[in-house]
Order: C-alpha cells, then sequence, then structure tokens
C-alpha cells in the first residue's frame, strides 16, 4: 500500500502558540521523550560527517532505480524517531494545524510527496550544519511571534544560499524525492523557499508559526 508524506508550516495565532502547549500538556505521557535505541548514536553520526556520506547508488542497468545506501535508511529513520506520534504529539499537529489558514499562500505552505518524507528530503538537502539551524525539531516546531523573530536570521542563514550551493541543494533534494519515494515533478526550490517566506510572514504580521509532519 502506498503512503504520503506530508509536511505542513503555516502562521498561527500568537496567543493560541503561547495557550497551547498548557491546553494539551495533560496528554504527555512519562515515556513520551523516549527516543527509541539507537536514536543517539544516529543523531551523532548525521552531525558529525554522515550527511557527507553516499546515499544513494546509481544502478548497473540505466532503466533501474538507484539504490539506496545504509546512509539513506539511516537518515530516514532519524526524521522519523525524532517526533514520534504520541498522543500529545498528535494533539498538537491537530490543533496547530488548525490554527493555520486554510489555503496556501504567504502563510502557508504544505508539501507532499508519494513514499518520502519532505523534512527528510530538506534536511539531506541542506545538510547536517544547515538544517541544525532551522527552528524545532527535524521538521516540527509551535513558535510564539517573539519566537518567531528570534528564530528568523538563523533559518536565513540556513536557507539562503550562493546560486552554486543553492543548485546542490535542489539537487539533493530531487535525489531524495526520486531515490527515496517516486516524486519526479517535486518542487525541490518550494521545499527551501517556502517555509522561509512563511516565517518572514509570521515576523511580519506578529504572528507565530508552527510545522509539523505526518503519513498519509
Amino acid at each position: 500500500m502506498s503512503s504520503t508524506g506530508v509536511w505542513v508550516v503555516g502562521v498561527v495565532p500568537d496567543a493560541e502558540a503561547l495557550a497551547l502547549p498548557e491546553r494539551l500538556f495533560h496528554l504527555v505521557r512519562p515515556g513520551d521523550r523516549t527516543k527509541p535505541p539507537g536514536f543517539a548514536e544516529a543523531l551523532a553520526w548525521w552531525s558529525n560527517g554522515g550527511d557527507r556520506e553516499p546515499f544513494f547508488e546509481p544502478p548497473v542497468d540505466p532503466s533501474k532505480p538507484v539504490s539506496l545506501t545504509p546512509a539513506a535508511r539511516r537518515l530516514a529513520d532519524l526524521v522519523e524517531d525524532a517526533n514520534p506520534p504520541t498522543e500529545a504529539v498528535e494533539a498538537m499537529r491537530d490543533a496547530g494545524t488548525a490554527l493555520m489558514p486554510d489555503a496556501e499562500g504567504p502563510g502557508l505552505y504544505l508539501a507532499t510527496a508519494r513514499k518520502a518524507n519532505p523534512v527528510a528530503a530538506l534536511h539531506y538537502g541542506l545538510g547536517a550544519q544547515r538544517s541544525a539551524m532551522l527552528p524545532g525539531w527535524f521538521g516540527d516546531f509551535l513558535l510564539s511571534a517573539s519566537e518567531v523573530r528570534n528564530a528568523l536570521p538563523r533559518a536565513e542563514e540556513a536557507l539562503l544560499f550562493s546560486p552554486s550551493e543553492r543548485s546542490a541543494a535542489l539537487t539533493r533534494i530531487t535525489a531524495w524525492m526520486t531515490g527515496m519515494g517516486d516524486d519526479t515533478d517535486f518542487g525541490a526550490a518550494a521545499l527551501v523557499d517556502a517555509p522561509l517566506r512563511v516565517l518572514r510572514h509570521a515576523a511580519a504580521t506578529g504572528s507565530g508559526a508552527a510545522a509539523f509532519s505526518r503519513w498519509y
């Protein structure tokens, strides 16, 4: 059965961004913050040069798809394990998404990809150093208006490139979407540009911002 990875980034009212964690705190369970075995080691691998390993190998037969290396599978698992779908996390994702605009525009970005996680693609495209500058934790965040303003400079540092750096990042994102998934038409440029557009819009309007990823 096929699956679709979804990542939504949008503005939310500042008052709601401030109130939501306390409103849902009662759903947090003692084991919710426990990461799966091997998570710390995988995070250390990614942060200390793992992003420079080969993630895809060309096929012997050009008509066949590329082969995934252990590094590609390890990053995919790392991103999935970073924000496990606990009751509290799922409630936060539902409530936060409901506060976002109804349609894409300056304050909303929606990325979808069949069989691939857009957040993993973005991290692969940016590499460990740049992706660590993004707000939140592997694609999930909930920021008040003041937190948006504080996070924006580092997000700009992560997502603004020289022409050659941008080309390399987009090439890597496309490689992830075609190697891990099968989306040859995925908008790699939007995956880089749109989150920054949303954060800037939130800063300009005094709004909070949120981002959540899930599978359908």
